[in-house]
């Protein structure tokens, strides 16, 4: 028995619990997490007083691929 992809999907969140919430209602409609999750920056902001570096504001974007498979019979 193999499986075959019936449908593939990659979700977005701003945060942890935001990307949680939103597999976990995949999960329910039939999908499979594969692989973990993915953090990637997507956008600094620098912030300086005068010419001093003073901090960094960084947003984040968290991300899970899904999958829906069914078993096949070979």
């Amino acid at each position: 028995m193999s499986k075959s992809i019936k449908e593939y999907k990659v979700v977005y969140g701003s945060s942890p619990s935001d990307l949680t919430q939103k597999v976990m209602d995949n999960i329910l409609e039939g999908f499979e997490p594969m692989g973990s999750h993915q953090v990637v920056v997507r956008h600094i902001q620098n912030r300086y007083r005068g010419d001093q570096h003073t901090d960094s504001q960084y947003e984040l974007e968290y991300s899970q691929t899904l999958m829906k498979v069914e078993n096949v019979l070979e």
